[in-house]
């Protein structure tokens, strides 16, 4: 008796042995969540053109220069994530993924009336905006896995919906706004590391930094402006980029 145990014993540990020993599968579909934190840069250039051909060279490099800005826009991100991975015999994983993400970045500044320096006697409050909506990107996946765990880098295209605004009021009356809704468009890279728990379920830190370009747009005169005509114009260029740390769970078949 005390034979036959330890054969069965014996064969119950070959029989398992291997199936503790085997990689984990990285082949499949998969579909996940993720949730982190986003900081990004929106830097405002200012072109004068119009009737500021008229004012002094001195007004006009204080409104371009103050009227610029750069915003940092920020806020806490989730989403979902559905991708596939191919694994090759030497654990080379290669695959491709789409996501789209509540990205709930802002930010804005309002410079209260200060004195211009080449005309004390006049003052300007300058405003600006910037908010990123969400953003949908594609990105292609390539790493190597290590058992339970895959390093891998990742590359590809993104879309994000963003906002921005800017307003220029002063004490003599002249008021102005202006203000864009636009999807902005440029690559994304980042990678990550994500590392399976069981068969089906994995969990991952990933990150991607994505340049969105930028985007042109004019100001307006509001309502009760003292100042209509002659036209002066402002135009503004924004641009738009972010860095996104996000955690994430994949359900894998």
């Amino acid at each position: 008796m005390k034979t036959l145990s330890i054969t069965c014993a014996s064969v119950i540990a070959l029989i398992s042995t291997p199936a503790f020993a085997q990689d984990a599968e990285w082949s499949g579909a998969y579909v996940g969540v993720h949730a982190g934190y986003g900081t990004g840069s929106s830097d405002t250039d200012v072109a004068l053109s119009g009737a500021w051909a008229s004012e002094s060279q001195g007004l006009r490099d204080y409104v371009t220069s103050t009227f610029a800005d750069g915003r940092k826009p920020e806020g806490f991100n989730f989403g979902g994530q559905l991708g596939y991975n191919y694994q090759t015999a030497s654990n080379f994983v290669v695959g491709a993924e789409a996501d789209f993400s509540v990205l709930n970045a802002d930010d804005s500044r309002s410079t209260g009336l200060v004195p211009t320096t080449p005309f004390p006697s006049l003052s300007y409050n300058f405003g600006n905006g910037a908010d990123a909506k969400h953003m949908f990107s594609l990105r292609a996946r390539a790493g190597v896995a290590m058992d339970k765990t895959l390093i891998y880098a990742s590359g590809g295209w993104a879309w994000t919906k963003a906002e921005f605004a800017a307003t220029m009021a002063s004490n003599g009356g002249y008021n102005k706004a202006g203000a864009t809704k636009k999807t902005l468009d440029g690559f994304i890279i980042g990678g990550g590391v994500e590392h399976k728990f069981t068969d089906t379920i994995s969990a991952r830190l990933d990150y991607a930094y994505t340049d969105q370009g930028d985007t042109s747009y004019v100001t307006a005169y509001l309502p009760g402006s003292t100042f209509v005509t002659p036209a002066y114009t402002e135009t503004l260029r924004q641009d738009l980029n972010m860095h996104l740390i996000r955690v994430g769970l994949n359900f894998h078949f």
